[in-house]
């Protein structure tokens, strides 16, 4: 058995997650549900040096894979994501979730550590994840097997 199809047929056996988040900018609440698909979920905090490092790649692959929708989601409180998220100048949505600690059990990381990035196929299923900073290795290879050419 191959590790994609296995991959997919656990992401088929558990339900699509979900949420309702505000916005870091404070534009309103976005649904995961309403974002098309597939989506990168990159859940961070500002005191997280992994995470911060991570962030020029991250935005140099957001404007690189337009296939793939880049969401961002800060896990500690807004006063301190909001200002740093505009002082990086991320292009790509950035919410808020401050101490959701769940949010990140919902999407398979039940330690809770930081950076984690998920990967969502087309019906917002988990494609693939990861735990720690990605590379853009890793993230063209979750691109094209979650389909987001």
């Amino acid at each position: 058995m191959s590790a994609v199809w296995l991959m997919a047929a656990l992401a088929l056996a558990q339900p699509n997650p979900d949420f309702k988040l505000p916005a870091l900018d404070a534009s309103g609440s976005v649904t995961l549900a309403a974002l098309p698909g597939p989506v990168l979920l990159n859940f961070w905090a500002s005191n997280c040096l992994p995470c911060v490092r991570e962030l020029p790649l991250l935005q140099a692959q957001s404007r690189r894979l337009p296939g793939l929708r880049f969401v961002g989601i800060a896990i500690d409180e807004g006063r301190r994501a909001a200002p740093f998220a505009r002082k990086a100048g991320t292009a790509y949505v950035q919410l808020a979730a401050p101490g959701r600690q769940d949010l990140l059990r919902q999407f398979g990381n039940p330690l809770g550590a930081l950076p984690y990035t998920v990967v969502l196929n087309g019906a917002h299923q988990v494609c693939t994840t990861r735990l720690g900073t990605v590379d853009a290795q890793w993230l063209e290879r979750a691109a094209q097997a979650c389909a987001a050419r």
